[in-house]
């Protein structure tokens, strides 16, 4: 990972889940807490800088776009497991926490549009 030129200390606050979450990077990728918080920062900035295309409208094309993106997260889920220490298999294991994680932020996500 790339060093910064300067360093900030941080003090940041997590839900159980978001805890949990990293907690499982870390035991994953073999890194410290520290590291796994900057991984996760820095891929979601990099999300927020690429630009957004409008959604498609549900509809027949919604379902070939949910295949292309099911594929893809496939690939991707394949591509790390072909390099963290566990390998394959590891994706699978922390599937029931990221089922919870993805859930509480739609559940904040709807509490946030109402």
């Amino acid at each position: 990972m790339p060093r910064p030129s300067a360093r900030h200390l941080l003090h940041v606050r997590l839900s159980e889940a978001e805890l949990v979450g990293v907690r499982s990077l870390v035991e994953e990728l073999e890194v410290p807490v520290s590291g796994a918080v900057r991984l996760l920062l820095r891929e979601a900035l990099a999300a927020r800088s690429r630009p957004r295309e409008a959604p498609e409208p549900a509809g027949a094309g919604a379902d070939e776009l949910n295949l292309h993106l099911l594929v893809a997260i496939e690939q991707v889920i394949g591509l790390i497991e072909s390099f963290v220490p566990r390998g394959r298999g590891a994706a699978k294991a922390l599937l029931p926490e990221a089922v919870a994680a993805a859930k509480e932020r739609l559940d904040s996500y709807s509490e946030g549009q109402a």
